[in-house]
């Protein structure tokens, strides 16, 4: 579940009460991450938590919430030294759901011009992130919590003009900031029957990374990310080969039709 009204409420507020110092244009998806910790827990005294030799994005009482957007390798270490200390953790990756490309002039501050991005984010977008922490994602004391945005993505344009060759050069564009206007879904990832989620409607009783893929609407890359989880989690089993493809079936302890139980 989400909560609009808190959404709302924080995305009205002024910057400096989010504690973010500056506004767009300074640290990547700084405001974000500002946004998110408020988002999840108004107290700010449970913000920047020292534990051990690492600060915990929040900290309430025994339980611990990581908010990470993308770098999902950094959080190894954190997570098993918190873990190994008694803390349940959450760890939040929030997924871009529609953006809005916003690009500005690096010398003015102008905004050059906005564009929708065709681009409709969804749950896959995660596993690329979630797989950099895989065997992590069966301990007890970790959950993984996706939820879905639409952000401005605000982009400094730079390059441009002719080379020396006379060839036109391409414009290029960095990400400053991304600010958020809407909220979507969410979803919690504790246990193998939540991955389920990653399974695309139509797959036949046993499949390969292409049926997957296919049946998913991702890349080949992605199908096999998903199965790599899927099968780490025990939610899918690997079964044999279909000529050179690895051949997968649910788990049947989830398969209903196979007298298992969700």
């Amino acid at each position: 579940m989400t909560d609009i009204k808190r959404f709302e409420e924080l995305s009205s507020m002024p910057l400096e009460e989010l504690h973010v110092d500056n506004g767009v244009g300074t640290l990547s998806e700084k405001y974000l991450h500002v946004f998110l910790k408020n988002y999840f827990e108004p107290m700010k005294e449970c913000h920047e938590v020292k534990i051990g030799r690492f600060t915990a994005d929040i900290c309430s009482g025994n339980h611990i919430t990581e908010i990470q957007t993308r770098g999902f390798n950094l959080l190894r270490e954190k997570l098993e030294y918190y873990m190994l200390e008694g803390y349940d953790v959450t760890v939040v990756h929030p997924i871009p759901r529609i953006r809005k490309m916003v690009y500005i002039d690096p010398e003015t501050g102008a905004i050059i011009r906005t564009q929708r991005h065709r681009h409709v984010g969804n749950w896959y977008d995660a596993l690329p992130e979630l797989i950099k922490i895989k065997y992590f994602l069966d301990w007890d004391k970790l959950t993984v919590r996706l939820i879905q945005f639409d952000v401005e993505e605000y982009r400094e344009l730079s390059g441009g003009g002719i080379s020396a060759s006379g060839r036109r050069k391409r414009k290029r564009s960095t990400r400053l900031e991304r600010i958020p206007f809407a909220i979507g879904d969410s979803v919690i990832l504790d246990n193998a029957a939540d991955y389920l989620l990653f399974l695309p409607d139509g797959l036949p009783k046993e499949f390969t990374s292409k049926d997957f893929a296919s049946r998913a609407g991702v890349s080949s890359d992605m199908a096999n990310c998903a199965l790599n989880i899927l099968k780490y989690m025990r939610t899918v089993e690997l079964i044999g080969k279909s000529g050179r493809l690895n051949l997968y079936r649910v788990n049947r302890y989830f398969d209903t039709d196979s007298g298992g139980s969700l």
